[in-house]
């Protein structure tokens, strides 16, 4: 599929003949309705819990129709409507389907009268949720996790330029020790050995459960007596570890070595991707101020990357200044995928009266948020030195 922009009512464009060759085909969507907070800013925000509640039923049942079996469907909202939104998505997705809450950190806030409030939700939902496939991430693309292991690489990678790798392998014990203690963490313990390249790795046992065998391959110099109450891995996979260089001896015995950086996790529901952030992508684009709380391009590719495999199709359908677009294509490009997106937005004009509308007049932008989203896709790619590859089509 290739990626497409939609603009108009996303109610009548996911009506349209045009998108039912979505059916069935969508593996996530992700939106960021608007959260009914009864402000007027440059998009109308102000309308009954009632009418509003209607409004957001309307449009998620018939959302529901393009997710795949296996699809899931994230959704952003604060305090003010969560109670209203669980409601409706228990009644159009079934309660069973419910996947959980993450809860995203905010920006601090010291206008509060009562409550600090510096958080938010992403609702989540399956189509079926016997269908879905864990969720599993890697520790590296979790920014806590990221910068604790990046220390620690640097503190091994110094030892080993000081003092050399036998004295690093000695050392790494104590440290991942204190690592543990100081970040309240287990998982980290086995990480204690250090390869000639300076990467971290735990030694993972070869042993299996079964039938004791002993093992003999010429060609990569391994002969192991069997084990007294359990067998070896495969020759295959001993195979593949010697050609991977993943294979290594401690005391005569064998090992797989797991590298750190490879190291996974199961997702967190609560979730350090800051609204600032979001602000500074805009402004890399030349968009500073252009939405108050643009949600972080590192928070979808979050979602993308718990959700999706290569070739999937994900919809936006409340599509705002296009992060999820820009989210696609640096996921695509990090992670070697082919994932294709559909976004839908409303020609909604831009509050005459907000620095929003001098902002696109500065930029010769039409003052609408369908226009400034356009432009900041075409502004990502053109800054990536990559093609215009989405088709646009006006639906008003």
């Amino acid at each position: 599929m290739e990626n497409e922009i939609y603009i108009g009512d996303n109610l009548k464009v996911m009506n349209s003949k045009a998108f039912l060759k979505y059916q069935n085909k969508v593996k996530m969507i992700y939106i960021d309705p608007p959260y009914n907070t009864q402000n007027e800013k440059s998009y109308k925000d102000k309308i009954e819990s009632e009418e509003w509640t209607i409004f957001m039923r309307k449009r998620l049942l018939i959302s529901k129709k393009f997710m795949k079996n296996d699809g899931i469907i994230f959704i952003s909202i604060d305090d003010n409507e969560y109670a209203s939104l669980k409601l409706i998505c228990d009644e159009v997705f079934d309660k069973k389907n419910f996947v959980g809450t993450f809860i995203t950190r905010q920006s601090q806030r010291s206008n509060a009268k009562h409550i600090n409030i510096i958080h938010e939700y992403i609702l989540c939902f399956a189509k079926n949720k016997d269908k879905l496939h864990k969720f599993v991430m890697n520790r590296m693309l979790i920014p806590e996790d990221r910068k604790m292991i990046n220390k620690l690489n640097l503190t091994i990678k110094k030892i080993i330029s000081e003092e050399g790798l036998e004295k690093a392998n000695q050392k790494i014990k104590e440290i991942i020790k204190d690592y543990c203690k100081t970040y309240s963490i287990s998982w980290l313990k086995n990480y204690n050995n250090v390869d000639e390249n300076g990467n971290i790795y735990f030694a993972m046992d070869l042993s299996t459960p079964g039938k004791p065998r002993k093992v003999d391959i010429p060609e990569i110099g391994i002969k192991l007596k069997p084990l007294p109450t359990r067998g070896w891995s495969s020759d295959k996979k001993f195979i593949s570890l010697y050609n991977e260089n993943r294979l290594c001896f401690k005391d005569n015995r064998p090992y797989a070595k797991h590298y750190l950086y490879e190291s996974e996790d199961n997702v967190p529901s609560i979730l350090n991707f800051y609204s600032r952030q979001g602000t500074n992508d805009l402004k890399k684009l030349g968009l500073e101020n252009i939405f108050d709380t643009p949600k972080p391009v590192e928070l979808i590719k979050f979602l993308i990357r718990i959700s999706t495999n290569s070739n999937d199709i994900v919809l936006d359908f409340f599509a705002g200044s296009g992060t999820l677009a820009q989210a696609v294509y640096e996921v695509n490009a990090e992670d070697n995928k082919n994932i294709s997106y559909v976004l839908i937005q409303l020609d909604e004009p831009v509050n005459t009266k907000s620095p929003v509308y001098q902002k696109c007049r500065s930029l010769n932008i039409r003052p609408s948020v369908d226009s400034i989203l356009k432009y900041r896709v075409e502004s990502f790619l053109n800054k990536s030195q990559k093609e215009i590859d989405f088709k646009y089509y006006e639906m008003k």
